[in-house]
């Protein structure tokens, strides 16, 4: 998941709304979110606690508790993938901070997931701005600015807390306990669209995932191939927001069914997810993955066309990884250019819990 050129863009916003109408600056800009840093040191549970710190110290206490919850409140699994035109957020936007607070919230986010995870945001983040000049995008409130951020429970070195942050095509859950991620499941990773150029800078956004599906589909036989077959694309992935808790039914091909090389690729296509989070919990958490692959199926139909109906499901006792290219677009200006959702979740160990 890789922005191609490393140039920068600039996005400017004349005006810009929120999921539940709050306030913006006019003199505010978004470009493409800040450059990867590593203000408070490698992105881990302790950089993490200090950039929430940072950031929260610039909010008076009626502000925060617009944004901060208890740690299992309810709307902690209110998220949704959905535009803010669709479904209100709560929360606090982007649109609704001033320019410094944006830039701690930036310092934040790759505190808090490390270089692979934060150019995911930033790809999911320019494929809004490229549909905010869409004829849909008032209507549907595609905008840039259009993201939230909320925590849950007090960010605290030894007490267990989680932040969630999205909006439309972005859900991310982490959660944090003993000064370190313990978690980041359930996310929600997507895009519309996919292959895009924005202001002379190309992205290929969720294609990795994509690719790095089609390569294990590929690098089985025949008869492996007919076993992982899929059959059918959903309208939707299974295990998305409102679906926690839901377990599909296992279906493809078991990983002890296949040779040392394909499970390598599987083990990759896992990582193109894992690796949202800091290294701190995904260098755990493929260990333990690769030591139960033989539990782990892989299911898949479609090809590695942007825009073709395709479907991915790698699946395992504590694992449901699906990957849907829709084969259509909403808004007018991204046809062709691909559409895509996304969905992470470790079953056992949802936000946190």
């Amino acid at each position: 998941m890789k922005i191609i050129p490393t140039t920068v863009f600039a996005f400017l916003l004349a005006t810009a709304a929120s999921g539940h109408q709050s306030p913006t600056h006019e003199h505010a800009e978004l470009a493409p979110i800040p450059a990867y840093s590593q203000p408070f040191g490698v992105a881990s549970g302790h950089a993490s606690l200090k950039a929430a710190r940072a950031l929260l110290a610039t909010f008076d206490e009626v502000t925060k508790a617009q944004f901060m919850f208890d740690l299992n409140a309810a709307n902690r699994a209110a998220w949704s993938n959905l535009p803010a035109g669709i479904v209100d957020r709560t929360g606090i936007s982007i649109g609704e901070l001033s320019e410094t607070q944006r830039g701690l919230l930036f310092e934040f986010l790759a505190s808090s997931l490390g270089e692979e995870g934060y150019e995911t945001v930033a790809e999911v983040i320019a494929a809004e701005a490229f549909l905010s000049t869409d004829r849909r995008a008032e209507r549907l409130k595609w905008n840039p600015e259009n993201y939230w951020l909320s925590f849950f429970g007090t960010p605290s070195a030894e007490a267990p807390w989680g932040w969630q942050f999205g909006g439309h095509h972005l859900g991310l859950n982490l959660s944090i306990e003993g000064n370190k991620v313990e978690t980041m499941s359930p996310s929600f990773i997507g895009t519309e669209p996919a292959v895009f150029t924005l202001n002379g800078v190309e992205y290929e956004a969720v294609r990795d995932m994509h690719l790095s599906g089609y390569a294990v589909f590929t690098a089985l036989d025949a008869s492996q191939q007919a076993q992982a077959d899929a059959n059918s694309v959903p309208d939707d992935v299974l295990t998305g927001p409102g679906q926690d808790g839901t377990i599909p039914p296992i279906i493809g091909i078991s990983a002890a069914e296949m040779t040392a090389d394909q499970r390598d690729l599987l083990m990759k296509a896992i990582r193109e997810w894992v690796s949202v989070q800091p290294d701190e919990n995904a260098v755990l958490r493929m260990a333990e993955l690769t030591a139960g692959i033989d539990e782990i199926s892989f299911a898949w139909t479609g090809t590695d066309e942007v825009n073709t109906p395709t479907y991915m499901r790698i699946q395992g006792p504590t694992l449901i990884i699906e990957m849907l290219s829709t084969g259509g677009n909403v808004g007018d200006s991204a046809q062709g250019a691909g559409h895509y959702h996304t969905m992470y979740r470790n079953p056992t160990m949802e936000y946190g819990q």
